[in-house]
């Protein structure tokens, strides 16, 4: 992060500090609760945000040599990205053109070619169709036409982002908008490694799980024994950064440096950066580690997602068998997020469909949240 940047945020800081608030929106926003629950309204989402837009797939390093391969379902749409001999990433629809099945159901790993297990169709890592079993008897097809369905992708800043809609074209720089970039290049992401990942259900909304990473609101109640004590709540500095945002929140460990100058002090180990990137990504910067948090709706059912983790570490640290940082970080992400953060999130999706209520309420407190569900109905709307 830019030194102008740090001292803005330690401006603001300070000036939260000193008067016991926070960054505020100018209103309270309400937002219809049909947003989470109408399947017509997720099928809209679906259309305009992740059928559209960059969407995050994961680290070059999990596909970093010629033939690796990742096999994902990227909500309802299974994808396969595989790494050329050229060293450039091709991204097709794992999608065999003869009756539809996989043509891998293997997460990941390396090899020249894939076979479909229903009739043996094969299909090279380039996605051209190689071989059609029993080509005689089956009859005459443009074997030329038949290749894997072909998806755009592209690396930037050591992440593959993918377009879900063939024929599109994809530009992440344009996405992330000249600010987020080149806060994202600063990073070096490109030099870290996958240190772990997973993948799990929740039966909410994707756009609760989101929610719970753009307000410091809740830190003090609901984690009040895990990450409570040691980040302030309801104080946030929140940038917009177009579609993007970034809520930063602060540390108990910024009263050491509090009667510092602004301009001199070291601000970022007392800071978490939660960046969201638009539309369904978070990507959490703790001063040492990154966390990916890539948020899918799960089929056509609003009130359920698929939820990956990525825990991304610079390269020396996570091929060190004696560094036991990461066990005790995932300690904190499961006690959090994957117990706390989860077990409420899926009893607000219960209480949507109760009936209590017809909107939520964001409060002037909640300025992210309010950002990001302002690009959510923007996009939708087509604006």
């Amino acid at each position: 992060m830019q030194r102008k940047t740090q001292e803005t945020l330690a401006a603001q800081i300070h000036a939260f500090l000193a008067g016991g608030t926070t960054a505020l929106a100018d209103s309270v926003m309400p937002n219809p609760i049909s947003e989470y629950t109408d399947p017509g309204r997720l099928g809209e989402e679906k259309a305009t945000l992740f059928r559209r837009l960059p969407i995050l797939v994961g680290h070059s390093s999990s596909c970093a040599q010629p033939k690796d391969f990742l096999a994902q379902e990227l909500g309802d749409v299974p994808v396969l990205i595989v790494r050329q001999t050229d060293g450039t990433l091709k991204a097709f629809l794992n999608v065999c053109r003869h009756r539809g099945s996989r043509v891998t159901f293997e997460e990941c790993g390396n090899r020249g070619s894939f076979t479909c297990p229903y009739h043996a169709w094969t299909y090279r890592s380039d996605g051209s169709l190689a071989n059609i079993t029993n080509a005689d008897d089956f009859g005459d097809v443009d074997r030329a036409a038949m290749g894997l369905t072909e998806l755009p992708v592209e690396e930037r800043h050591g992440l593959i982002w993918i377009a879900l809609t063939p024929g599109t074209s994809i530009d992440v720089e344009a996405h992330l908008g000249p600010v987020f970039d080149a806060e994202m290049a600063a990073y070096g992401i490109e030099e870290f490694a996958v240190e772990r990942s997973f993948t799990t259900r929740a039966k909410a909304n994707w756009k609760i799980i989101i929610d719970g990473f753009l307000e410091t609101y809740h830190l003090a109640f609901l984690h009040r024994t895990t990450i409570g004590p040691h980040i302030r709540s309801n104080l946030a500095p929140f940038r917009p950064l177009g579609s993007n945002g970034c809520m930063t929140a602060v540390r108990t460990s910024f009263d050491r440096i509090r009667d510092e100058d602004v301009e001199a002090a070291d601000i970022e180990p007392h800071l978490v950066h939660a960046y969201s990137v638009f539309p369904n990504t978070i990507i959490v910067w703790s001063g040492r580690h990154f966390e990916a948090w890539l948020v899918h709706p799960d089929g056509t059912d609003p009130g359920s997602s698929i939820v990956k983790v990525m825990v991304l570490g610079r390269r020396s640290e996570v091929e060190d068998p004696a560094n036991d940082y990461w066990e005790k970080n995932w300690v904190v992400v499961t006690d959090t997020v994957l117990t706390e953060d989860m077990k409420v999130g899926q009893s607000i999706q219960q209480g949507f469909a109760s009936g209590a209520q017809t909107h939520v309420t964001f409060g002037k407190n909640e300025p992210g949240v309010q950002h990001f569900h302002r690009m959510v109905q923007r996009a939708v709307a087509g604006r």
